[in-house]
């Protein structure tokens, strides 16, 4: 069973400079990775959101967060990518919201993003990894 064991945000960037009554037409660039530890069963997932405006206004949020979760032996990779994902973007959902509540507009939440196992691409590791939270 995937669990969440922390997360933290490395960099958080919102601009907001769009007059006000401004319609956005919001897009995102979504992109996480997971890499695994070589101990007792540990992961990281990286995740990197970015969201800005269709039509070029003024207006981009940036986030990079990392989280570490444990797997068990039974758990696949494609399995642990998309389970640990559905774990830490809730979290990233309350941070878009929170901070564009705090630039004067009305709290953004973002659609509910899901990953597709089936598309999960699994690299074999060349390095040693330690955890990002430390």
């Amino acid at each position: 069973m995937v669990e969440l064991k922390g997360y933290k945000v490395n960099k958080l960037e919102i601009e907001n400079k769009v007059k006000n009554g401004t319609q956005l037409k919001l897009q995102n660039q979504l992109k996480y990775n997971v890499n695994y530890l070589n101990d007792n069963k540990t992961c990281v997932g990286m995740m990197e959101l970015r969201i800005m405006d269709a039509d070029l206004n003024p207006f981009e949020i940036k986030i990079e967060m990392v989280a570490e979760f444990t797997y068990g032996a039974e758990d696949e990779k494609p399995d642990i990518h998309t389970t640990s994902f559905d774990q830490l973007f809730p979290f990233v959902r309350q941070i878009v919201n929170t901070v564009t509540s705090f630039t004067g507009m009305p709290g953004l939440m973002i659609p509910i993003m899901r990953l597709n196992k089936n598309t999960v691409q699994v690299n074999t590791p060349n390095k040693k990894e330690s955890s990002p939270l430390n």
